[in-house]
C-alpha cells in the first residue's frame, strides 16, 4: 500500500498534468482574435488553431492507451509531459500561424497520451475503493485547467501576449516531470506480454486524418477525395478490427450492445452540437460587441464555474434517477440556449447572448456526468475500462467536428477573406448558420439518448 504522502504526491501530478491541456485550450480561444490579427489570416485558418489539438487527440487516444497498458503507464504520461513542454515553447515562439497549428496539433498527441494514461496512473497508488477519488481528481483538475486558462488568457492577452499563454505552462511542465521522476515510483503495464495491434492503429489514425481534413477543406475537390479515402479507410479499420485477437477499439462491443452504441452516439452528436459554441461566443464578443479578452476570459469563466458548480448535483441526480433522462434534460436545456443564437445580430441584447451562455453552460453540466454513468452502465465490470476510453474518443471526436462544421460552414461564407468590420455580416450570418445546424444536432442527440434509455429498459428487463 502506498504511503499517504505517496497517494498526495501522484494526486498532485496527475491533477497538474490533466489541467494543463485545458489552460491552454481556454487559454487560446479567448486569445484567437488576437492572433488572427497578428497573422492576418482568414477565419478558416484561425479555427484550425483550437481544431488541430482536438483533431490530434482524437487520433491518438486509443493507440497511446494501448501503448499504456503493453509497455506502461508511467513511461506513456512522462513522455506526454515532455511532449507538452516542446509543444508550448514552440506555440510561443511561433513566426506564423501555420506553425503555431502545427505546434497545437503536437499538443494534442501529448494530451491523447495524458488523457489515455491519467487515471491508470493513480491506480498504481490508489486502492479500489478509492477509484471515485482518482475520477474525481481528473474532473476537477480539468475544470481548473478550463477557469484558468479564461482567466490568465484574457489577463495575458490583454497586457503581455497571448504568448505568455504558453511560457507559463513550460515551469509547470518541468514541475510535473520532476515529481514524476522523484515521487512517483513503481510502474502499471497492465497488459505487459500482449501485443499492439500496429495495423489497426494505423488505420485508425489515418481514417480519422482523413476524414477530419476533408470535412474541412469541402467543397474543394481534394477534400472530397480526402472524405472518400477516409471512409473507404473505416470499412478497412472496422473490417481488420473484427478479426484483430487485440483490438485498438472493440467495435464488437457497440455491434452487439444497443445501449452503448446508442449511448456513444449521443455523446458524439452532443459534443458535436456544443463545443464550437464557446469558440463562437468568444469571436462575436470581440469582434461584434468589442470587448477585451479580459472581459471575454472572465465571462466563460463564470460559465465554467456554472458548470463546475452543477456537474456535482447532476451525478447525484444521476445516481437516483434514471442517467439517460437526466442527460436528456441536459440536451432539452442546451437547446433552449442555443435557439436564440439562430438569430444573432448586432442588435441582439447582451443579455440574451449571456442567458444563452448560462443554458450551454448548464445543460452541458447536466448531461455529461449522467451519459459516462449511463454508459459503464451498459457493459458488464471487466469492460468499464474499454467503456471510458471510448467516451472519451467520442467527446474528442465530437469536439473535432464541431470545429470541422464551423470551418466549413467559414470557408464558404469567407474564402481566404480576414475578419474585419466589412466582413462582420458574413460573420454575423455564418454564425447563425452554424447555431441552426447545432439546433439540428441537439434534436438528434436528444432522439439517440432517448433510444438508449429505450435499450437500457429493456436490457434491465432481460437481466432482472
Amino acid at each position: 500500500m502506498t504511503s499517504p504522502a505517496g497517494r498526495r504526491n501522484a494526486l498532485i501530478t496527475v491533477a497538474l498534468a490533466s489541467s494543463l491541456a485545458p489552460f491552454m485550450v481556454a487559454g487560446t480561444i479567448v486569445a484567437i482574435p488576437t492572433i488572427g490579427e497578428e497573422f492576418a489570416v482568414d477565419p478558416v485558418t484561425l479555427s484550425w488553431v483550437p481544431t488541430a489539438f482536438f483533431l490530434a487527440a482524437a487520433m491518438f487516444l486509443v493507440p497511446f492507451g494501448r501503448v499504456a497498458d503493453i509497455y506502461g503507464v508511467k513511461k506513456v504520461f512522462s513522455i506526454g509531459v515532455a511532449v507538452y513542454f516542446a509543444s508550448a515553447l514552440l506555440a510561443a515562439a511561433a513566426p506564423s500561424a501555420p506553425i503555431l497549428i502545427g505546434a497545437r496539433f503536437f499538443t494534442g498527441v501529448g494530451a491523447a497520451m495524458i488523457f489515455g494514461t491519467s487515471f491508470a496512473l493513480l491506480s498504481l497508488v490508489l486502492p479500489d475503493t478509492e477509484r471515485g477519488t482518482a475520477l474525481g481528481t481528473n474532473i476537477a483538475a480539468t475544470y481548473t485547467g478550463f477557469a484558468l486558462g479564461f482567466l490568465l488568457g484574457g489577463l495575458l492577452t490583454t497586457y503581455l501576449s497571448w504568448r505568455a499563454i504558453f511560457l507559463l505552462i513550460i515551469p509547470v511542465t518541468v514541475l510535473v516531470l520532476w515529481l514524476i521522476r522523484t515521487r512517483l515510483t513503481g510502474e502499471c503495464a497492465l497488459s505487459r506480454g500482449k501485443h499492439l495491434d500496429l495495423p489497426g492503429a494505423v488505420l485508425n489514425i489515418t481514417m480519422l486524418l482523413l476524414i477530419m481534413v476533408g470535412f474541412s477543406i469541402l467543397p474543394e475537390p481534394a477534400g472530397i477525395l480526402a472524405l472518400l479515402l477516409g471512409l473507404v479507410t473505416l470499412g478497412v479499420f472496422a473490417a481488420w478490427e473484427r478479426r484483430s485477437e487485440s483490438p485498438i477499439i472493440d467495435l464488437r462491443l457497440l455491434a452487439r450492445n444497443r445501449c452503448f452504441a446508442r449511448t456513444m452516439a449521443s455523446v458524439l452528436i452532443y459534443n458535436t452540437a456544443t463545443f464550437a459554441g464557446i469558440y463562437l461566443f468568444s469571436l462575436y464578443l470581440q469582434y461584434i460587441r468589442g470587448q477585451s479578452p479580459e472581459a471575454v476570459g472572465l465571462i466563460l469563466l463564470v460559465s465554467t464555474l456554472i458548470t463546475a458548480f452543477l456537474v456535482r448535483f447532476s451525478g447525484k441526480l444521476a445516481d437516483l434517477a434514471r442517467p439517460h433522462l437526466v442527460a436528456s434534460g441536459g440536451i432539452v436545456v442546451t437547446a433552449a440556449g442555443i435557439l436564440p443564437l439562430t438569430g444573432l445580430n448586432t442588435a441582439t441584447p447582451l443579455a440574451i447572448v449571456l442567458f444563452a451562455l448560462v443554458m450551454l453552460s448548464a445543460g452541458l453540466a447536466f448531461f455529461q456526468p449522467p451519459i459516462y454513468t449511463a454508459a459503464i452502465g451498459a457493459v458488464e465490470r471487466e469492460m468499464y475500462g474499454v467503456a471510458s476510453g471510448m467516451v472519451e474518443t467520442m467527446r474528442l471526436l465530437g469536439m473535432t467536428v464541431s470545429m470541422a462544421v464551423t470551418i466549413i460552414v467559414f470557408a464558404v461564407y469567407f474564402g481566404g477573406s480576414a475578419i474585419g468590420p466589412a466582413t462582420f455580416p458574413m460573420l454575423l450570418e455564418s454564425m447563425r448558420v452554424i447555431f441552426v445546424i447545432f439546433l439540428i444536432l441537439t434534436i438528434l442527440a436528444l432522439l439517440t439518448t432517448l433510444l438508449g434509455e429505450r435499450a437500457a429498459r429493456r436490457r434491465q428487463e432481460r437481466e432482472g
